[in-house]
């Protein structure tokens, strides 16, 4: 089982706020792989909990740390990092 880590900059505006939350954890759904994201006050939330990322609290321009797990993690993060790094939201 592969394991990724790698590090993304929340571009986002407003941050990670519900619908960035919501957003993520479907994603993170859509794919056979556990991602966790951790902030730099070193607060871990796994990607499939709304309430855990919200609990993060990642603003624009704050460092997130992150994991993907399993047998999908490279799509998984590809598609994670993708939406943490949007400047805008889709």
């Amino acid at each position: 089982m592969s394991q990724l880590v790698w590090e993304s900059r929340v571009s986002l505006p407003k941050g990670v706020h519900c619908r960035v939350a919501a957003k993520l954890s479907e994603t993170a759904a859509a794919y056979d792989a556990t991602v966790r994201i951790s902030s730099a006050q070193g607060e871990t939330a796994d990607c499939s909990s709304v309430l855990e990322l919200l609990s993060l609290a990642l603003v624009e321009g704050s460092m997130a740390r992150c994991t993907a797990e399993g047998p999908q993690a490279a799509q998984a993060a590809q598609a994670i990092d993708r939406l943490l790094s949007a400047a805008e939201e889709s």
